[in-house]
């Protein structure tokens, strides 16, 4: 009697956490296949919401100068610009380089990431040259076959054009370019964002996929001083704002960019750059467009300053290294 006394608790503890792991068993398993009806409806109402927002009709490359005020910053702001070689500043991607949201207007507007991050950035360091190739629903397999050929052809474009110029027209930027012969050649920034269209590929695939790509990058044209990888939040986009669904997708949105980082881990001069938090009191709907999934006008040009900051400080630092 006693020994049976002895078992009882055990006996009862067992059970209590057997109906513990059934009942969250249970309740995960109804989640999962509430998550995949939503995950259905979605697809459907994308196919009417990917209409109301146009990738950017304008051009998909430019040179920016500075923007910078005349008077007591004018001396400075000359100095920086001799203390910088020119950059070429070179991205490829998806939708989000092609810029889908941003086109609101009529009037064709250039590729708005890459065209605001050249606009923000050569108000730090001097005049930009950029050039963007951008194929919306692109993943890293096509970006790797179809956009770097196109990339590379965008670097040879540049340069004829700039050497076409007459020299009273080619700027800072140009006028490097033509002494080449020289030994003086603009330092290459390449800007990668990519991985939205990967998450139906498999992990490692995926990986090792980006790896190659950035490698490619690196080795694209000239001197790469860098290659940098946005990190995107697409778990934040409102169209995905539906429970259960984001519980399951924050994870592997968060997965998908561990990968992100493990991929570049082997590549030199390669990292990944943080997404940013939205300012103070403004909500992230703010920036996002018609379709409730790409960024708009403002999404862009708020996500494109940071990057701006980020790439000046990795830039800064890197030449203190250097100098050191």
């Amino acid at each position: 009697m006693r020994m049976m006394m002895m078992l009882k608790p055990p006996l009862l503890r067992w059970k209590h956490w057997r109906t513990v792991v059934v009942a969250t068993g249970g309740l995960t398993g109804l989640a999962a296949s509430i998550a995949l009806k939503q995950a259905w409806d979605l697809r459907t109402q994308w196919k009417c919401l990917r209409m109301r927002a146009a990738a950017c009709l304008g051009p998909m490359e430019g040179l920016e100068g500075p923007r910078w005020l005349p008077g007591r910053h004018a001396e400075s702001s000359s100095s920086r610009m001799h203390d910088h070689r020119p950059i070429l500043l070179l991205f490829l991607g998806d939708s989000l380089v092609s810029g889908v949201g941003a086109q609101a207007h009529g009037a064709p507007v250039p590729a708005a990431l890459p065209r605001n991050v050249a606009v923000h950035l050569a108000d730090r360091i001097g005049e930009i040259r950029w050039a963007a190739v951008g194929i919306t629903g692109a993943d890293v397999e096509k970006l790797t076959a179809v956009g770097l050929p196109r990339l590379r052809e965008k670097v040879e474009e540049v340069k004829e054009y700039t050497e076409r110029l007459e020299p009273a027209q080619r700027g800072a930027f140009a006028t490097t370019v033509k002494a080449c012969n020289d030994q003086v050649a603009p330092e290459v920034i390449v800007v990668l964002v990519a991985g939205v269209n990967d998450f139906r590929r498999l992990r490692l695939g995926y990986r090792l996929r980006l790896r190659r790509l950035v490698k490619d990058l690196g080795n694209l044209a000239g001197e790469v001083r860098a290659v940098f990888l946005p990190a995107v939040e697409m778990a934040d986009a409102p169209m995905l704002q539906r429970y259960p669904l984001k519980l399951f997708l924050l994870p592997l949105c968060r997965l998908w960019e561990r990968e992100k980082r493990k991929a570049v881990g082997w590549c030199d001069n390669a990292q990944v750059l943080p997404f940013p938090l939205p300012p103070p009191g403004v909500r992230r709907e703010a920036f996002f467009s018609a379709d409730l999934m790409h960024p708009n006008e403002e999404g862009y040009d708020w996500w494109a300053r940071s990057l701006a900051d980020q790439i000046h400080q990795q830039l800064s630092q890197g030449s203190g290294d250097a100098s050191q």
